[in-house]
């Protein structure tokens, strides 16, 4: 179903109703902005996250791989709010350009994603993303990431 969305809206929206994935695999808590071109999403990082145990016990940082699908994840949003959109749609990473990871998230970091697409082919787009620190806007990481989103096929 796709609806017009207001700034007040962003409020009530709720990522895990709106994404396929569920946790331990959500890795955006909520919607913080979106002006119609540019989403910025956060992702508060507990000291309990799974990953945490393993990577690494003695001084836990958080994957890169998994700062590249709080990428994907707000990118996906991203479009589904351009389009009026708010049912889960299914989409999948296809490739990631130029990722660079500048520093470490820890266990209490709060991640802000901001994501715009930059450019459209077919089904296929293509997301600049920039992931920060909220406590001192440090950049986290930076790159491009293309997914593929059959438009207007609900799950």
């Amino acid at each position: 179903m796709k609806t017009m969305l207001k700034q007040d809206d962003l409020m009530t929206l709720r990522p895990m109703e709106m994404l396929l994935q569920k946790p331990p695999f959500l890795f955006v808590d909520k919607i913080v902005d979106f002006d119609g071109e540019t989403i910025i999403c956060s992702k508060l990082l507990a000291h309990n996250e799974s990953f945490f145990s393993g990577h690494f016990p003695s001084n836990p940082v958080m994957p890169g791989v998994l700062v590249i699908e709080m990428a994907a994840q707000s990118s996906l949003l991203l479009t589904m709010l351009m389009q009026g959109e708010t049912n889960p749609l299914e989409g999948y990473l296809v490739k990631t350009e130029n990722f660079t990871f500048l520093s470490v998230s820890e266990p209490g970091d709060e991640l802000l994603a901001k994501v715009k697409i930059v450019k459209k082919v077919g089904s296929y787009h293509t997301a600049q993303a920039t992931i920060r620190k909220a406590k001192d806007n440090k950049k986290v990481a930076r790159g491009q990431l293309v997914f593929y989103l059959q438009e207007g096929v609900e799950s």
